[in-house]
């Protein structure tokens, strides 16, 4: 009678166990989702965590942020482009919302708090 506990397979597998967890670890680290390489996008998360804003999910957050500027450049005032976040995002609340509207305006278009557009680097 074949005994599946003596088999010399189970002890080949025993052995290759480092190597698959090895090939599995490095499989995720590979599928996790890629850093932003764009220096204003660290910025700009930077700036809300030091600000003590958090977000789940750092692309969504930034299309957030985009999106201020979008209201701004078609001439809504900030307090409408405030109200239109905090509405779209209700984990802002009160002031985060100002703020975070805020350090949005200030990493990606300056020009709609008043300050000088970045000129861009050769």
């Amino acid at each position: 009678m074949w005994d599946a506990r003596s088999s010399r397979l189970w002890d080949d597998l025993e052995a290759m166990r480092p190597l698959l967890v090895l090939i599995s670890f490095a499989g995720m680290i590979g599928m996790a989702a890629p850093a932003y390489a764009d220096a204003q996008d660290d910025a700009f998360l930077a700036a809300l965590q030091k600000a003590g804003i958090g977000f789940p999910a750092p692309d969504r957050v930034i299309a957030a942020a985009k999106l201020v500027c979008q209201l701004s450049g078609q001439g809504k005032p900030m307090a409408d482009v405030v109200n239109t976040i905090q509405g779209a995002n209700p984990g802002l609340h009160g002031d985060n919302a100002a703020r975070f509207t805020a350090i949005a305006a200030d990493a990606y278009c300056p020009q709609a708090i008043g300050q000088p557009a970045p000129t861009p680097s050769p």
